[in-house]
């Protein structure tokens, strides 16, 4: 038997949105308080699966992290400017919060800031990409057109440089 031409084309290609789940989990953990992360999740592969013509998306993985900062965006401006917070005391400043204190972590994060400028430029932008923009190893080797070994000799440059600087402050 031969598979017909016609029901082949009908179906539309399956989207194998599991390979993104961590990568959405990890995104809305730091965006999201813990209890709305399986909501907003849920809320994107919903989206997602309504698409009408998934090959037509010619980036998908963008297309998914766009989606999530639309499905964070609209839960933030639903919310009441004052949910979650059960009186004006949880608003107040945290009592452990000091002038001493600020001034140790401004000058921790100047010396951190410090060491990443005293980096190599481009494995500074390593380490700011894998980081900060949240890119895996293999998307910084494809972008910057390198080895994924070379992405990750870089990585393990820049933290031994932040843990050496964080032994020689002990």
């Amino acid at each position: 038997m031969t598979p017909d031409p016609l029901k082949a084309r009908s179906q539309p290609p399956k989207l194998d949105l599991l390979a993104y789940e961590p990568g959405l989990r990890r995104y809305f953990r730091r965006r999201a308080p813990a209890a709305q992360v399986d909501d907003l999740v849920q809320e994107v592969f919903a989206r997602l699966l309504s698409l009408r013509d998934p090959a037509a998306v010619l980036d998908l993985e963008r297309y998914i992290f766009v989606v999530a900062a639309s499905v964070l965006s609209r839960q933030y401006r639903r919310q009441e400017p004052w949910d979650g917070v059960d009186d004006l005391e949880a608003l107040s400043p945290d009592d452990g919060l000091t002038p001493e204190r600020s001034l140790i972590g401004k000058e921790g994060l100047e010396a951190v800031l410090a060491v990443l400028d005293a980096l190599p430029a481009r494995t500074r932008h390593i380490f700011l990409l894998h980081r900060f923009e949240e890119m895996t190893y293999q998307r910084i080797a494809r972008e910057l057109g390198v080895s994924v070994s070379a992405v990750e000799k870089h990585m393990m440059a820049a933290l031994k440089a932040l843990f050496l600087r964080g032994r020689s402050d002990r």
